[in-house]
């Protein structure tokens, strides 16, 4: 028992920040998620508090959210001295399992997903949310289709610099924007790449870095921008490439990715796209191309 009213009934996940259990509230008499942050082997105790604050504030960022594409958070608590994130629970599968099971999934499906992943990170980024971490792993896909983001518990607000102190790159090195790789801070745009690239995933069947098991090797592959052109995203292939752009700035915003996807996924030519540069193939010192539409 959690906080005294969370029963944990059933494990149904882990990752590299903890656990995750299917739980009952047992006040509200309601099925939960609860996430449990778990300490780093070797932390110290002053190390472990620090993470305990920073997971308060974590959950009450991730609270600030309330989005029918977005996982919400109810409450945090402690068990066993770490931290634990109570969550809405949905009965789903994760995209990275669908993946797994399909290889890659149909256009119009994708473009749908992505839609409304888009839309919850809208209200995200005008909220001042960053997520820092959009992949497969972290986007549930109900029966009805429903796709949800979670792990907004572990964003951060744009311009909380004092959320990460550890100094090491937030984000899984798949999916990671180039200018996350080389330090910079979060921001709207790096969440543009990085659905980009869960897109990507999706339709291609591989990352847009590729598929190396190699962290640091990924890390340095996407700090130097080396994306592999997508082969079979057909009509998907110019917006993939405009939110796969090396620069930031040369980004759309998430609303015009929204806008973008909503057409696509309405079977509608895209309108005013502009030129669209493709994101650098050789790495960082080449000239960008442009992609005619």
């Amino acid at each position: 028992m959690i906080a005294g009213h969370y029963r944990l009934v059933e494990h149904i996940g882990s990752g590299a920040m903890g656990v995750v259990w299917r739980a009952v509230d047992e006040r509200l008499e309601r099925a939960v998620a609860v996430k449990q942050i778990l300490a780093q082997p070797g932390m110290s105790e002053a190390e472990r508090n620090s993470m305990r604050q920073r997971a308060m504030r974590e959950a009450k960022n991730a609270a600030r959210l309330q989005h029918p594409n977005a996982i919400v958070v109810f409450d945090v608590a402690e068990h066993d001295g770490d931290p634990c994130l109570v969550m809405e629970y949905l009965p789903s599968k994760s995209l990275s399992a669908v993946i797994a099971e399909h290889g890659t999934l149909p256009l119009g499906q994708v473009v749908k997903i992505g839609e409304q992943v888009a839309s919850a990170l809208v209200a995200a980024h005008r909220a001042g949310i960053v997520h820092r971490d959009i992949k497969p792993a972290n986007i549930l896909i109900d029966e009805h289709g429903t796709a949800k983001i979670t792990d907004f518990g572990i964003s951060r607000a744009a311009g909380d610099l004092t959320l990460t102190q550890t100094g090491l790159i937030g984000g899984t090195p798949a999916y990671l924007a180039p200018e996350l790789a080389r330090g910079s801070d979060p921001a709207p745009a790096s969440d543009v790449f990085s659905l980009g690239a869960t897109l990507y995933h999706a339709l291609e069947g591989q990352p847009p870095y590729g598929n190396s098991s190699n962290q640091l090797a990924l890390l340095y592959t996407a700090a130097n921008g080396q994306v592999i052109p997508p082969r079979q995203s057909g009509k998907a292939t110019a917006l993939l490439m405009s939110l796969l752009r090396g620069e930031p700035e040369d980004r759309p915003t998430m609303a015009q990715a929204k806008e973008r996807l909503a057409a696509l996924a309405a079977g509608e030519p895209e309108a005013n796209a502009g030129t669209l540069v493709s994101p650098p193939v050789y790495g960082a010192g080449r000239q960008p191309a442009a992609v005619p539409m």
